[in-house]
């Protein structure tokens, strides 16, 4: 109980601290008061030290088992392994908003620490803005989704963790994404507080391009965590489903993959400055779209929560957000059109402008089939896409970009001329091999003769420039000590290649499962064993999955929760894999009524009758005890 009337107390103070910082900060910036614009900022930090209060103690509750709190009962038990108990801090709806305005309030504060050489008027809109930012959620922590709720009788034990949460990939994949989504709203504050500062040089985009950065790394390391949890947990056949939470995450990446190419441009040429804008605004735009989708509920997926009163609240957000970015860009169009003669279309600046255009159609393909369930049943007819939609729409446009991703980094700025064709001789030799190889061996499928090479072709050309790199260290001369002073003096250049380089290898890894897979739908009891291609390559290896066992008594429960009259069952698959792909054991009646082969993209709409009623179910939990114990804050 005192943990709950403290942590209620930090998010309170927090909130009256961020509402204030807000303020201050934009009259400050207004009126360029030094003074106030460090009790301003100071105030922001106050605020972010609240919210690492409130974070602890909701963690101490959750550790010491104290299911007064409502939060810490709906999502946790004493039977759940302590780490996973640490992790369901961010495992239910209120927790994890508590966990994205401490990523936002620690990130907040560490880059406007460093915002000093920016000038006063932007340091200070930029903390006013991310104040503003930081206080909706705190808004929302306080008056409609608290993680400290008190119960008036406290239950003897949990319900436990989501049953699709209990793994380990929980501690690794879910706070990672969350935290790159959180991220993302500081590029957007100082790109707005740029606009409203009238400062549309480059200088916001040397500082943030750091965050941008942060932010990108984020979420890339927390796609692929997703994609391998998709495949461990869920066993969809495949490691990405184009799901719409799934969807929602991809999206503000491409939009920062296209602003750190283009913020270049700006940089060195003093183009692209509005695009530039357009695009951190368009990440962020992007990121409260996703959060709306994942926190209302409204579009069916495993990732997100029941449909509850939050989401109203996160539209609303949107559309403020949305009205207040497409006002500030249309207030200062006239101080973002570019100055001199266009630049060449064989140029690097060229390059990078088609690969934006590319990246924005990506982006434009998938946030139309993620909104067009919504759409269309609006219309009255709900009509959804599957994967087959993607692969046709975006897979040319993929395509394209492994294209100028092998091509773009020799071209020069300005002008191209004769040495840039005598430089793309390398890749191009690269992919001539690749598909050479590829049609002896027997390959036919047009995707796979132009995916993997244009992967090859784009490594050919980061191992191209590292070898030239090399020569000029050599010619240099100074041994190890002057190149590593080059190497980082050019980290930003050679760091972008390993970039290229680790895509190229994603790129061959996805093709390669994805175009050359074997795959054989097969039933099998408990023990017994299925070949690979052949008796060498046997594997047998059970896999688990969460189910709800009520009123089913085919499954046998391993064991009944105190709480809500909840059973769980592990359903045993014994998988026999070749190159990572599952032969899965279907069950009970659709395993006799079809033998037919089922693409690995299909697994998930045939998995979804385990995964839903296991979450609907977890939720209806979860309101049963809210509803049998009446609580006060």
């Amino acid at each position: 109980m005192t943990l709950a009337f403290l942590g209620s107390g930090a998010l309170l103070a927090g909130l009256v601290l961020s509402a204030f910082s807000a303020l201050l900060s934009f009259w400050a910036g207004w009126s360029e008061n030094p003074v106030m614009i460090q009790v301003g900022r100071r105030a922001f930090y106050a605020t972010a030290a609240m919210i690492l209060i409130a974070s602890v103690l909701l963690e101490a509750a959750l550790l010491t088992h104290d299911f007064s709190l409502a939060y810490v009962a709906e999502h946790s038990d004493l039977s759940t392994p302590m780490a996973l108990v640490a992790a369901a801090f961010y495992g239910g709806q209120e927790g994890s908003l508590l966990y994205w305005a401490l990523i936002l309030g620690m990130l907040g504060s560490a880059s406007l620490l460093a915002s000093a050489t920016l000038g006063l008027r932007l340091a200070a809109y930029a903390a006013g803005i991310m104040a503003a930012i930081l206080s909706f959620f705190l808004v929302v922590l306080v008056l409609v989704a608290s993680p400290f709720d008190v119960l008036l009788i406290t239950p003897p034990d949990g319900l436990g963790l989501n049953p699709v949460l209990r793994d380990g990939g929980m501690l690794i994949h879910p706070p990672v994404v969350l935290a790159g989504f959180a991220s993302f709203a500081i590029p957007f504050s100082f790109a707005a507080a740029a606009l409203l500062a009238g400062r549309s040089d480059a200088t916001w985009i040397s500082h943030t391009r750091r965050f941008a950065l942060v932010a990108w790394g984020l979420q890339s390391t927390g796609l692929v965590l997703g994609m391998w949890w998709a495949y461990h947990v869920l066993g969809w056949g495949g490691y990405w489903g184009w799901d719409p939470v799934e969807n929602v995450a991809f999206m503000p990446w491409l939009a920062t993959t296209a602003y750190l190419h283009s913020s270049q441009v700006q940089e060195r040429r003093g183009r692209l400055r509005g695009w530039n804008f357009g695009l951190v605004i368009l990440a962020f735009l992007l990121v409260v779209f996703g959060t709306f989708i994942v926190r209302s509920g409204i579009v069916p997926s495993v990732h997100t929560f029941a449909v509850s009163a939050i989401g109203p609240w996160f539209f609303g957000f949107l559309g403020v957000c949305l009205f207040f970015s497409v006002a500030l860009l249309a207030w200062r169009s006239g101080s973002l059109q570019g100055r001199g003669e266009p630049a060449p279309a064989v140029s690097r600046e060229g390059a990078f402008a088609l690969q934006n255009l590319l990246l924005i159609g990506v982006i434009a393909v998938v946030l139309w089939g993620t909104i067009l369930p919504l759409v269309s049943g609006m219309a009255g007819q709900e009509r959804v896409v599957g994967a087959a939609y993607y692969e046709r729409a975006a897979g040319p446009l993929f395509a394209a970009i492994l294209a100028l991703m092998a091509a773009g980094p020799l071209v020069p700025w300005r002008h191209a001329g004769a040495p840039l064709l005598r430089a793309l001789r390398w890749p191009a030799v690269g992919s001539v091999v690749v598909v050479a190889t590829l049609l002896a061996v027997g390959v036919r499928s047009l995707p796979a003769l132009l995916g993997v090479p244009l992967a090859v072709a784009v490594a050919t050309t980061v191992v191209y420039e590292y070898v030239r790199a090399a020569g000029r260290w050599r010619r240099a001369g100074g041994g190890w000590s002057r190149a590593v002073a080059l190497a980082t003096r050019r980290r930003r250049h050679y760091g972008a290649y390993l970039a290229h380089l680790g895509l190229a290898v994603v790129v061959v890894g996805l093709a390669a499962s994805h175009f050359w897979q074997q795959e054989k739908d097969v039933t099998l009891q408990p023990g017994q064993q299925v070949s690979v291609a052949g008796p060498g390559r046997r594997r047998r290896r059970p896999g688990r999955v969460a189910l709800l066992a009520a009123g089913e008594g085919r499954h046998p429960p391993a064991r009944a929760a105190g709480l809500g009259g909840r059973l769980h069952t592990h359903l045993h698959r014994r998988r026999a894999t070749r190159a990572g792909r599952p032969l899965r054991a279907r069950r009970g009646d659709e395993a006799r009524r079809s033998n037919a082969r089922t693409r690995p993209r299909d697994l998930r709409r045939a998995w979804r009758p385990v995964v839903d009623p296991c979450r609907d179910q977890y939720h209806s939990d979860r309101r049963r005890l809210r509803g049998a114990c009446r609580h006060e804050r």
